[in-house]
């Protein structure tokens, strides 16, 4: 009798042990103050999210509210202890006063809590320094482009499209790092040729946005003529 009520509070320690093992998801501050700021200004912050459970905590799902927006996850599995982080930007064009509608959520296998909601606070106040000829600066860098002309010095010189840098084929493995990942860009050459292969070679290299001008400058030229280009005048 004695044997089988000890198996028997084993069989019970164990199972409490199994159903005590699970995912539990922390967040380091589930609230950000940015304080003020002037409307058309991003609000960025980070938030570290945390597995503090023994079981693998798995991210399923992150979405915001109107506003807000998230950078994608570097991992979306998580081991006991392990940490990643979530970066977030508040656009607050069209927003003033005070501001406290704006929520994160974050979906996981957390038996307890499987919808984490973060929220970012603060006051957004409208003043003589935004004007209407104004740009925020989350607008600028959604359109922010670069240009890489990729022909030899002497040829960007006489003529060039109007923003374009010149950067020759022979140079452009040591643009590599300096270049951002995401940022779209536009290649050319004289007739395509050359940035054919420069966008190929960079889309090979972590650059899904990198492209080539098709036809380059002749195409450019035979379709819209001098339109954007800057040329030297011959003395």
């Amino acid at each position: 009798m004695k044997r089988i009520a000890a198996l028997t509070l084993i069989v019970i320690v164990g199972l409490g042990v199994t159903l005590v093992a699970a995912p539990k998801i922390q967040v380091d501050h589930p609230v950000y103050d940015f304080g003020e700021v002037l409307e058309g200004f991003p609000v960025t912050h980070t938030f570290v999210l945390s597995n503090l459970g023994d079981e693998t905590l798995t991210i399923s799902r992150v979405w915001a509210s109107c506003g807000c927006t998230t950078t994608a996850l570097a991992k979306t599995s998580l081991a006991p202890g392990e940490s990643v982080d979530l970066d977030a930007i508040l656009n607050t064009a069209e927003l003033s006063g005070d501001i406290r509608n704006k929520s994160i959520y974050i979906e996981s296998n957390d038996p307890v809590n499987p919808t984490l909601t973060l929220r970012i606070i603060g006051s957004v106040a409208q003043g003589e320094k935004k004007q209407t000829y104004h740009i925020p600066v989350d607008d600028l860098s959604y359109y922010f482009y670069i240009l890489i002309d990729l022909r030899d010095p002497e040829h960007y010189a006489a003529s060039h499209l109007m923003g374009a840098i010149n950067v020759p084929l022979s140079e452009l493995a040591d643009w590599i790092n300096p270049l951002p990942r995401e940022t779209f860009i536009i290649l050319y050459d004289q007739d395509g040729s050359l940035s054919d292969e420069a966008a190929q070679d960079l889309n090979g290299s972590g650059f899904p946005n990198a492209w080539s001008l098709f036809g380059g400058l002749n195409e450019w030229m035979r379709r819209l003529d001098d339109r954007f280009l800057l040329s030297t005048t011959a003395g």
